[in-house]
C-alpha cells in the first residue's frame, strides 16, 4: 500500500504550530507524574528554531554529527528534531550504561564535532570535540537552514553486537518517519492521544514512538524515567492513552493492583505496546485480566528503525487471545517485506523455521564501518522464526536467536563485552562465556559460565567475584552485571573445529538449576549470607527487622527500598529462612576527614562509589535486639563529654565494635565523634561515631557460633579482603548515651 509521509520534518512541525498552536505537544513530569512543564506546538516550533539557530552559530552544517547526553526530557527531543530538520546527524549517549571508554569510542567513530550535555552530567574532555552544556532554548530566529526531504541520514544508534564494541546503525530520517507512520497506523494513534515515554529516549523504541505521536499531532508525556512504584500515578496525572513497555515493566505492574485500583477512575490508558525483549505470554494474559488493558506485541530492531511486525488491532477477540497465547509477534508492517530464509538465502514457506530477513524503506543504510548485514537486499536479523497463515494473513513467531545477543528488558547486552569485563575483574578466571538465562522479570538475564584456573579455591573465587560485582566495578555497568554464574570445566566446553566455543550449545548443556544467583555470598553452619535486592523473598522481612532495631528512624517501606538501592545490605538467614540479622554497607572514596564531615543522611545518599577504596558499615540489626524506651535528657553533652563517655567504656555499641572479631588481634578503634550527625536519633542524642577496624589480612574468617552481629562484621572484613580493600569503617552511634546520662547528673 502507498505510504503518505510529510515532505519534511520542519514543515510538519510548522504546520502543527499553525493548525493547533495551543495544543500541548510535550509534557515534562516528575517521577510521580506531576506536570512540571508544558510545551505547546507553537512553543515547540519556537524552541526548534532556537536550537537550530544555535547549531548554525556553532558552525554545524548538513551531514555533521553531534553527540547528545541527556536523560529523558523534552530537551533531548527538541535538539534531535532541530538537528534532523536541518540535516545534522545525532548520536545519543546512554547516560546510565556508557563508560568513559564508550563515550570516546562512539564520539570518535562518528567524528562528532559537538557534545551537548544535560546539566549535571559529567564527561571527560575529548580532543577536537566541543562540549556544550544545555541551558535552555532562547531567542528563536528564522535564519536556520531546513532540509526539504527525508532522505538524509539523521541518527546513529548503537546496538550491542557479537563483538566487544557495539555497532552503530545509520538511520535516515526516512527510515524513522516510515516506521513511525507504520506504528501510527498500526496502533491507531491520533491527535487525541497522549503517549507516555517509559523507555529511555536514547533507545529506538521511544525515539520512534515519539515520532509516531508527532506525526499524529498528539501529546508526548515524558517522566524522568520509568518508575515501578509510580507507573499508574504517571498514567493518571498525564492522561496517557498509550504507552510502550517491555516484559520487565509488565512483570512489575502485575504486583501493583492496589495502586491501579486507587487511580482507576482517572486512568485513560486504552492500549499498550510490548516488545523490544522476549515476551512471556502468561504475563500479557494476566495483565489484561487484572487491568482490562490489551497489550499488542511487536517485533523489530534498531536496524529497522523499530517495528517490523505487530499484532493487529482489527482482529476478533478470539484471534487476539489466540495470538497472545501462542506469543505471536504479529503480521508485517505495511512497509516491510518480511521473509523466512535458510542459510543459503532460499525463502521458506509456511511453518518452516529459518532466519527472519526484511527489506523496505525503514531498514537502515548499514553499520558504521559497513560490517556485513545484508544478503540479496534483505537485512539479516539473526532471529529464527516462522509464520503461519490465519484467515489469509501471515502471522509470525520467534523461535530463538541465531546470534548470541542477550536482550534484558529491551536492552541488548553483548556477551563478549561482559566476558571481557569479568576477565578484568577476576584474575581467577581461566575462561568465561556469557549466555542468556531465562528470567521472570527481564525475560533474559546474563549468565556467566566460568572455567576457573586450576590452582584456585573455587568457592573463594566465586565469593570474590560476586562481591566485586555487587559492590560495583568500573569495568561493567550494573545493568550488564550477570545475575547468574556457574562453573564449567574447560575440557567440556563445546568447540567448533576452529576452536571457537559454541555459546548456543553451551547454553543448552547447562540447565537453569545449575546456575546460582550472585546475591548468595556465603553459607555456614549457622547462616546463609545473601545480598538484599528489590525482588528478594526477604524484602518485607528486612524492613520489619530494620524497624525493630531502629524504631522511628526506620522510615516507610518505600523509603527503605529507596535507601537500600544506594547501599549493599547483607542478610543473615537461618536454616528455616527467617532473618537472624543484617548489615548495610556503603563503598566510598571518602577520606576519614570527609567521613567525619558527613551527616548520616548525606553518607547514605551521596557516598556510594563503585570504585571506592573503603567500606563503611552504616547499619547493623540483630533479630535478638529488644528496643528499650529512650529517656529524656535535659542537657546536650559536648563532643568532649561524648569522647570521654566512650573512652571510659560506658557505651555498649562501642564495646561491641572494640571486641576483636574474625580472628584479628584487636577490634575497632574510635576515630572521632560526629555532632548532629543524625539529629533525630534520640538514643544517641544526635551523635554518630566513626570507628575503624584493623586492615583485614589473609587469615580473617567467620567465627562459627558467634552472635550474628559479630558474624556480619566478620563477613564485611572477609569481603574487604576478597576485593583488596584495606579501610573498613563503621559509621555508628553511641546508642546508650541518653540512657547513661539520664542516670547521671549532667
Amino acid at each position: 500500500m502507498e505510504i503518505k509521509l510529510p515532505k519534511s520534518l520542519y514543515d510538519h512541525i510548522a504546520s502543527l504550530a499553525i493548525s493547533a498552536p495551543e495544543k500541548t505537544a510535550l509534557v515534562a513530569t516528575d517521577e510521580k507524574g506531576v506536570v512540571t512543564e508544558e510545551i505547546s506546538y507553537a512553543n515547540l516550533l519556537e524552541k526548534i528554531l532556537a536550537a537550530a539557530a544555535e547549531l548554525k552559530d556553532l558552525g554545524l552544517q548538513k551531514g555533521d554529527r553531534i553527540a547528545l547526553a541527556f536523560r529523558n526530557s523534552p530537551a533531548l527531543l527538541i535538539w534531535s528534531w532541530a538537528a534532523w530538520a536541518g540535516g545534522i546527524v545525532t548520536v545519543p549517549m546512554d547516560t546510565k550504561r556508557d563508560t568513559p571508554e564508550l563515550y570516546e569510542y562512539k564520539i570518535n567513530l562518528n567524528k562528532a564535532k559537538l557534545l551537548i550535555l544535560e546539566r549535571g552530567i559529567q564527561v571527560a574532555k575529548l580532543p577536537g570535540v566541543r562540549i556544550k552544556v544545555h541551558t535552555g532554548f532562547e531567542n528563536p530566529r528564522g535564519d536556520a537552514s531546513w532540509v526539504q526531504n527525508l532522505s538524509h541520514q539523521a541518527l546513529v544508534l548503537f546496538t550491542s553486537g557479537t563483538t566487544g564494541h557495539p555497532k552503530g546503525a545509520m538511520l535516515s530520517l526516512e527510515n524513522l518517519i516510515v516506521n513511525a507512520d507504520g506504528i501510527r497506523e498500526w496502533l491507531r494513534i491520533t491527535a487525541d492521544d497522549t503517549f507516555l515515554v517509559n523507555l529511555p529516549l536514547h533507545h529506538i523504541n521511544s525515539t520512534t514512538f515519539c515520532l509516531s505521536t508527532l506525526l499524529a499531532g498528539g501529546t508526548i508525556a515524558i517522566p524522568p524515567q520509568y518508575s515501578n512504584s509510580h507507573f499508574w500515578q504517571q498514567m493518571a496525572k498525564t492522561g496517557a492513552t498509550i504507552t510502550s513497555v517491555v516484559q520487565s515493566i509488565v512483570f512489575d505492574q502485575l504486583h501493583r493492583e492496589q495502586e491501579f485500583a486507587a487511580l482507576k477512575e482517572k486512568i485513560r490508558l486504552t492500549r499498550m505496546q510490548i516488545g523490544s525483549a522476549p515476551v512471556i505470554a502468561q504475563s500479557v494474559q494476566e495483565f489484561k485480566k487484572k487491568f482490562g488493558i490489551p497489550l499488542y506485541q511487536g517485533y523489530g530492531q534498531t536496524e529497522t528503525a523499530l517495528r517490523v511486525t505487530g499484532v493487529p488491532m482489527d482482529i476478533p477477540d478470539e484471534l487476539y487471545e489466540l495470538l497472545v497465547e501462542e506469543n505471536s509477534i504479529g503480521e508485517p508492517m505495511p512497509w516491510a517485506d518480511l521473509q523466512v530464509s535458510n542459510d543459503e538465502g532460499k525463502l521458506l514457506g509456511e511453518g518452516e523455521e529459518g532466519e527472519l530477513v526484511v527489506k523496505g524503506p525503514a531498514v537502515m543504510e548499514g553499520y558504521l564501518g559497513m560490517e556485513p548485514a545484508f544478503r540479496d537486499g534483505y537485512f539479516l536479523t539473526g532471529d529464527i522464526g516462522c509464520y503461519r497463515v490465519i484467515d489469509g494473513r501471515k502471522y509470525f513467531y520467534l523461535k530463538g536467536r541465531k546470534r548470541e545477543i542477550i536482550i534484558k528488558g529491551g536492552v541488548n547486552i553483548s556477551p563478549v563485552a561482559v566476558e571481557n569485563a569479568l576477565k578484568r575483574i577476576s584474575d581467577d578466571i581461566e575462561q568465561v562465556h556469557v549466555v542468556a538465562v531465562a528470567d521472570e522479570r527481564y525475560g533474559e538475564e546474563a549468565g556467566a559460565v566460568i572455567s576457573w584456573k586450576s590452582d584456585i579455591h573455587e568457592e573463594s573465587a566465586k565469593r570474590k567475584l560476586k562481591t566485586a560485582l555487587l559492590l560495583g566495578s568500573p569495568y561493567i555497568s550494573a545493568y550488564e552485571t550477570p545475575k547468574y554464574i556457574t562453573s564449567f570445566p574447560v575440557s567440556e566446553l563445546p568447540m567448533t573445529s576452529t576452536g571457537k566455543v559454541q555459546r548456543s550449545v553451551l547454553k543448552d548443556k547447562i540447565p537453569y538449576e545449575k546456575f546460582e544467583s550472585i546475591y548468595g555470598l556465603l553459607k555456614t553452619s549457622d547462616f546463609r549470607f545473601t545480598v538484599l535486592h528489590r525482588y528478594s523473598r526477604w524484602s518485607a522481612a528486612s524492613h520489619e527487622l530494620h524497624k525493630q532495631c531502629w524504631g522511628g528512624l526506620a522510615g516507610t517501606a518505600a523509603e527503605y527500598d529507596k535507601s537500600t538501592s544506594r547501599q549493599i545490605t547483607v542478610l543473615a538467614a537461618k536454616p528455616d529462612n527467617s532473618l537472624a540479622g543484617q548489615i548495610a554497607i556503603v563503598r566510598t572514596n571518602l577520606s576519614e576527614g570527609e567521613l567525619l564531615g558527613k551527616k548520616y543522611d548525606e553518607l547514605v545518599s551521596e557516598a556510594f562509589d563503585r570504585d571506592g577504596k573503603a567500606l563503611v558499615c552504616i547499619s547493623i540489626c540483630s533479630a535478638d535486639y529488644k528496643p528499650k524506651p529512650v529517656p529524656t535528657v535535659g542537657v546536650h553533652p559536648s563532643p568532649e563529654d561524648v569522647r570521654k563517655y566512650l573512652a571510659e567504656g560506658n557505651d555498649p555499641v562501642m564495646r561491641f565494635h572494640e571486641k576483636p572479631k574474625a580472628g584479628l588481634a584487636t577490634g575497632a578503634r574510635l576515630i572521632d565523634v560526629i555532632e548532629n550527625g543524625r539529629p533525630e536519633d534520640k538514643s544517641a542524642l544526635g551523635y554518630n561515631m566513626l570507628v575503624k577496624y584493623p586492615g583485614p589480612g589473609e587469615s580473617v574468617a567467620i567465627t562459627t557460633g558467634a552472635p550474628v552481629s559479630n558474624q556480619l562484621i566478620e563477613l564485611v572484613l572477609l569481603i574487604a579482603r576478597d576485593i583488596g580493600i584495606k579501610n573498613v569503617y563503621a559509621y555508628s552511634r553511641p546508642g546508650g548515651l541518653a540512657s547513661y546520662l539520664s542516670t547521671k547528673k549532667v
